[in-house]
């Protein structure tokens, strides 16, 4: 069982904190923080060893907010993934850690199309990196997820940066 109040003008904006409560499944989301500041997010490359690093991607959730894990094997447009634009000189691997690991959960609502991996809290990705050249480079890519409860598709901009043997990430200020 779950309920919802808010108040709202006919512009359909809270006006007033709403606060979803129901099952174990879902969290209370308080709204006027997940609407204005769901998360943070912070990267940095961490070198393994010669020609192989990590990227590890930290996100903070605030105010109840989720998204898809990318341990989801249904397809979701908005499902977390990591983009690097097409190169031979950067190689994003598909075998990843997620710290902690998402708990499949059993979704009542239909759209959802029964059972989801969900991330409800803060949650830290490491993807292997192969740099497959000496030569410097850069190449942009995108961190890319749907952020619900405010239901926005983010995507991250960012940029990898090889100079000197070391490999760096940024946001990119396009």
């Amino acid at each position: 069982m779950s309920f919802s109040v808010a108040c709202a003008q006919h512009d359909n904006t809270p006006k007033v904190p709403l606060v979803q409560t129901s099952q174990e499944e879902y969290p209370t989301i308080d709204y006027s923080v997940a609407l204005e500041h769901p998360y943070e997010i912070a990267f940095e490359t961490v070198p393994v060893n010669h020609g192989q690093s990590e990227l590890h991607i930290d996100i903070n959730l605030f105010g109840g907010s989720f998204f898809v894990s990318p341990n989801e094997t249904k397809d979701f447009s908005g499902k977390f993934r990591v983009e690097i634009a097409p190169n031979d000189k950067l190689k994003l691997g598909a075998d990843f850690e997620e710290i902690p690991s998402s708990k499949k959960v059993v979704d009542s609502k239909l759209f959802m199309r029964g059972d989801t991996y969900w991330v409800r809290e803060s949650t830290q990705y490491k993807y292997p990196l192969q740099v497959n050249t000496t030569e410097d480079f850069e190449i942009g890519g995108k961190i890319i997820f749907t952020i619900e409860p405010k239901c926005t598709l983010e995507e991250i901009p960012i940029i990898f940066k090889f100079k000197d043997g070391e490999l760096k990430v940024e946001k990119w200020e396009c």
